[in-house]
C-alpha cells in the first residue's frame, strides 16, 4: 500500500526521474520501503515489442516502478530484499492498484526472466 503520492521531475537531457520527495510503500507482508528524496528511476523498461500491451507510462505501474527500481539498486541493500522479492512487490504493488493480474503476471514472468541484468550487486 503507497502511503503518499508519486512525486518527480524529468532529469535534463536524460531519459529519467528524481523523485521530489520520499515515496513510501508497505508490503502485506508489512515491510516497509522508503524510496529516498533525490533518488533516480527510469520508471519500467518496458521492451519495444511489448509497448502494444504495456503502456510504461501507466498509473498502475509508474509508483510500483518506483518502488521496483530501487530494491533492484544497491541503495535498497540493507533492506535485504532478493531479487524475486523485488519482483514479488511489484507485481504486488501493481495489483494494488488495481492493474488486470494477467497483465501484472506478465510483467513479472517477462521481468524474472530478463531482469537479472539490472539487478545491482550486493
Amino acid at each position: 500500500m503507497f502511503k503518499n503520492k508519486l512525486k518527480i521531475e524529468a532529469v535534463p537531457r536524460e531519459d529519467a526521474y528524481l523523485l521530489t520527495s520520499r515515496l513510501s510503500y508497505i508490503t502485506n507482508l508489512g515491510d516497509k520501503i522508503h524510496v529516498p528524496k533525490h533518488f533516480k528511476t527510469n520508471f519500467a523498461s518496458v521492451p519495444r515489442l511489448a509497448k502494444f500491451y504495456i503502456d510504461d507510462d501507466d498509473w498502475q505501474i509508474r509508483a510500483p516502478s518506483v518502488v521496483h527500481d530501487y530494491l533492484y539498486s544497491a541503495e535498497s541493500a540493507e533492506l535485504g530484499f532478493t531479487r524475486k522479492q523485488a519482483d514479488e512487490v511489484l507485481l504486488e504493488a501493481m495489483m494494488g492498484l488495481g492493474m488486470r493480474k494477467t497483465k501484472a503476471l506478465l510483467i513479472y514472468f517477462v521481468l524474472r526472466l530478463f531482469g537479472g541484468p539490472n539487478y545491482e550487486a550486493r
